[in-house]
């Protein structure tokens, strides 16, 4: 082959793959994120805004998630995503702001991505587009946007979903004198190169990068109080104890009235 022809070549290749990020959303039918064309911040509408018309599977697949944001503004979760972290990305030259971000996240997650490359086929959705302000943004500015979260912000995050869990203990309503806590950890297997995978206990996926979290849940509601992420090589130990007590106390000062509260958890907790 010609030199020629092979710097041809060479310059398609390049060419096609730093266009092929952009391509992905165009092959699924989803409109490109236009924040650098907006000068105002985008808003999220009301699920309590919008009706139900008849059943239309060619309008929507996240239909479900009409109520399920009008139960989340509801119950605050909103304002409180507002409240935590407007501070992150604050300015008059903001287009998304950051409790709008999460809050399509969470929605994403509620239909079953658990990755921000999800968003990609999700912003072919009508629905889900207007659910996230009339334009779902590019999974480059989502990531720009996770990467503003540090050891703090994570902290308020989990605070924000354990007062939401805690919360449910107030619904029980069945005479039993206890309350359990339970105490678990579980292998997240990963296939990619996710900031804080290591390899470490892993069953399924021997060798494999993956998280190893720990999380606290109340067994009678299955209500998530506790979580955080940690590296797949941690295990459970003496380490933990004091994150652990911390868990158990939140359990302990919100359960109802005359409740023992038990915390369970496996035999590998020697601490």
């Amino acid at each position: 082959m010609p030199a020629a022809s092979v710097e041809e070549v060479m310059k398609q290749t390049t060419i096609l793959a730093a266009s092929s990020q952009k391509v992905r959303r165009d092959v699924m039918g989803g409109k490109r994120g236009d924040g650098h064309e907006r000068d105002q911040r985008i808003s999220r509408p009301s699920g309590r805004s919008i009706r139900r018309g008849r059943p239309d599977p060619n309008l929507t697949g996240v239909a479900g998630l009409v109520p399920f944001g009008a139960y989340l503004e509801e119950i605050g979760v909103d304002r409180e995503l507002r409240r935590a972290f407007f501070e992150l990305k604050d300015g008059p030259m903001v287009v998304y702001p950051m409790e709008t971000q999460m809050r399509m996240l969470i929605d994403a997650f509620a239909v079953g991505e658990q990755r921000v490359f999800g968003l990609e086929s999700l912003a072919a959705d009508p629905l889900f587009v207007k659910l996230a302000g009339g334009v779902v943004p590019s999974i480059d500015t989502v990531y720009r946007d996770l990467a503003r979260f540090d050891e703090m912000e994570n902290a308020k995050l989990e605070l924000i979903m354990a007062s939401h869990g805690l919360a449910t203990l107030a619904e029980l309503t069945t005479p039993q004198p206890y309350v359990h806590v339970d105490i678990d950890t579980t292998v997240e297997p990963l296939f990619g190169q996710q900031e804080g995978a290591l390899p470490g206990y892993n069953p399924r996926y021997r060798g494999r990068n993956s998280y190893h979290p720990i999380l606290a849940a109340i067994a009678e509601t299955g209500a998530c109080i506790g979580a955080r992420l940690r590296p797949g090589d941690v295990g459970l130990g003496g380490d933990d104890a004091k994150l652990i007590q911390t868990y158990v106390k939140r359990a302990v000062a919100h359960a109802p009235r005359g409740r023992m509260v038990v915390a369970r958890i496996d035999s590998g907790a020697d601490c």
